[in-house]
């Protein structure tokens, strides 16, 4: 059985009519599976998992009232005449790939790391770095690891250059800050840059370090800076294979810190959540909290020649477990 619950639609600036979220309910021979897709114009992971702990919590209780309502309050530029218009011809619209033949196979994998994993790399991250001013989280120790291990095997030279891009979440970082849980679309994503060869050469600790400092850097001037480069010099951020399919880079969505575990419908809680397949492309970590308190879950698809060298490789599998 599946029901599908289609939010109300919108306009984009072509005019084009777009869902803003639809969600599918299916029910299986031993469960449910509950599975959603929203607009990034829209939301991003921190409304949406507020929405969903939001949704649980009205169906197992049975009552809507009593939970806290929406913070819309948003933080626009000054000065700029609303909205901004993105011109997009017809003719400008990528045409749908038809050299996907060409483009290596990517395939998924879960690497599950425990507390003990994570706790280990942090402490061997911080042990390198050797500073009582700067503290390596537990979430950059894990990127790090995954960023190198991945890139070891990219086939690029020691010259090239690598990039680790970080969704960072700006609420509290503009000024005035906003809501830790204002509903939006609130991230920024900026890389971590290094070439292959200082990335592996120099070690976790340092490896971590560039993450480090790009989180911290996420300021916000470097914000307001951003989006008015952007708004001087509209651009149009078209999504093609060949762009997304490089090699190079990894990136990092989605985190360890969204309640997922906690939803209940009147089902149960959760056995595992996943990504669907708009997350499916070379490079991109989603990460999730294990099921396990204080562990974490990295859904990784990489080309299918990575993965195999990945899945092989002892100083990798030394701080993690694999899954399906």
């Amino acid at each position: 059985m599946k029901q599908f619950f289609p939010a109300d639609d919108f306009k984009n600036c072509d005019g084009v009519t777009e869902p803003l979220l639809v969600i599918q309910v299916t029910e299986m021979k031993d469960g449910f599976f509950v599975g959603y897709c929203y607009n990034h114009l829209v939301a991003d992971g921190v409304s949406m998992w507020g929405f969903i702990n939001t949704w649980s919590k009205i169906c197992s209780s049975g009552s809507s009232s009593g939970h806290k309502p929406l913070v819309l309050k948003r933080w626009f530029l000054e000065g700029i005449d609303y909205p901004i218009h993105i011109p997009v011809s017809e003719a400008e619209r990528a045409p749908p790939s038809r050299e996907l033949s060409s483009v290596p196979v990517t395939k998924d994998r879960v690497f599950h790391f425990t507390k003990k994993n994570i706790s280990d790399l942090k402490s061997k991250a911080n042990s390198e770095v050797g500073s009582s001013d700067i503290t390596i989280s537990s979430l950059q120790a894990v990127t790090a690891h995954m960023w190198r291990s991945i890139i070891r095997y990219s086939g690029l030279s020691g010259e090239g250059e690598t990039h680790c891009k970080v969704v960072v979440d700006v609420r509290r970082r503009v000024d005035p800050p906003l809501e830790k849980d204002c509903f939006g679309n609130m991230i920024y994503i900026q890389p971590a840059i290094a070439t292959v060869e200082e990335l592996l050469d120099r070690g976790l600790g340092w490896g971590a370090l560039q993450i480090n400092k790009l989180v911290n850097s996420q300021t916000s001037e470097n914000c307001k800076k951003f989006a008015e480069d952007w708004v001087r010099n509209v651009k149009n951020l078209k999504t093609g294979v060949g762009s997304r399919m490089v090699g190079d880079s990894v990136l990092v969505g989605s985190s360890p810190r969204f309640e997922v575990y906690i939803n209940d419908f009147g089902w149960g809680k959760p056995v595992a959540v996943r990504a669907g397949p708009g997350n499916n492309i070379n490079g991109k970590l989603v990460l999730f909290p294990g099921i396990d308190e204080g562990s974490i879950d990295v859904q990784t698809t990489l080309w299918s020649d990575v993965l195999v060298n990945l899945l092989a490789d002892v100083e990798f599998l030394e701080h993690v477990t694999t899954m399906v």
